[in-house]
């Protein structure tokens, strides 16, 4: 590979644990600089006009990002998003756009986008080498299709057969002795044959987040997170929800915690 690597994410923290993540996964990879701003980043474009392959935030520190393509050539750059925006994705994928990424960035994403980036590495070739224009909305259709398809709805035992209920409607999962309980935000509980490891990955990671072993919180489900012994969290839910156990994060957790709410 003979393309720089480039970061311009603008919490420093993030961009850290992306650079990890980028190099643990590619180690043949090398992270040639970490940005802050649009303003830095046109600098450094204009400085390397050779290919680079860029993980960009959308909101950055001085602005969006995509002013940064009203200034500079990228048509030799590809350009892979990072925000926990979903709303920019249509613009997103407007510009020079590989892949798409939802902040907390997860490594199981990430090897996702690796994937699409080594089946379009023959188009990002071309792309560097400028050859005629790329059919970007067929590569973002592509990139679209990749994404994950976050669960809408659970299937729930109910007396002596199942019914569905909207994932939205769920405050938390929780797990007692092997079994996965759904509890809703009117109290409702029901008991689900899906473990927390499955749907942790199945539950759009912007609104439900597997706090510890024992919970999958909603974040509206969260009033306040107060501080607790040892450095870790006390997660109080809303009045009207009672779990069975109280909600502890752990020290190592918290952190995660604490971005995912910041989002």
């Amino acid at each position: 590979m003979d393309y720089k690597i480039l970061i311009v994410e603008d919490e420093p923290l993030l961009s850290a644990a992306l650079r990890t993540k980028v190099e643990t996964l590619r180690p043949e990879w090398n992270v040639e600089e970490e940005l802050r701003t649009v303003a830095d980043t046109v600098d450094w474009i204009k400085s390397n006009p050779g290919p680079a392959l860029i993980f960009m935030d959308i909101q950055l520190a001085d602005g969006v990002c995509f002013s940064i393509f009203e200034q500079v050539d990228v048509t030799n750059k590809g350009i892979i998003f990072t925000t926990a925006y979903d709303e920019y994705a249509i613009e997103a994928f407007d510009v020079n756009s590989i892949a798409y990424l939802l902040k907390p960035i997860k490594t199981d994403a990430l090897k996702q986008v690796f994937q699409k980036v080594d089946k379009v590495i023959e188009i990002m070739n071309q792309q560097f080498n400028l050859a005629p224009s790329i059919d970007y909305s067929k590569l973002a259709e592509e990139v679209s299709n990749l994404q994950n398809k976050y669960r809408k709805r659970m299937m729930v035992s109910r007396g002596d057969g199942y019914k569905q209920v909207p994932v939205d409607e769920i405050a938390f999962f929780s797990v007692d002795e092997k079994l996965t309980q759904a509890t809703t935000f009117k109290q409702k509980e029901y008991i689900v044959d899906v473990t927390l490891g499955d749907l942790e990955k199945e539950l759009n990671p912007e609104v439900f987040f597997r706090v510890n072993r024992q919970f999958i919180i909603n974040i509206d489900a969260i009033e306040k997170v107060e501080h607790y012994f040892g450095s870790k969290l006390f997660i109080k839910l809303l009045p009207n929800l009672n779990p069975a156990r109280k909600v502890i994060v752990s020290r190592d957790k918290a952190s995660q915690v604490k971005q995912w709410l910041n989002q």
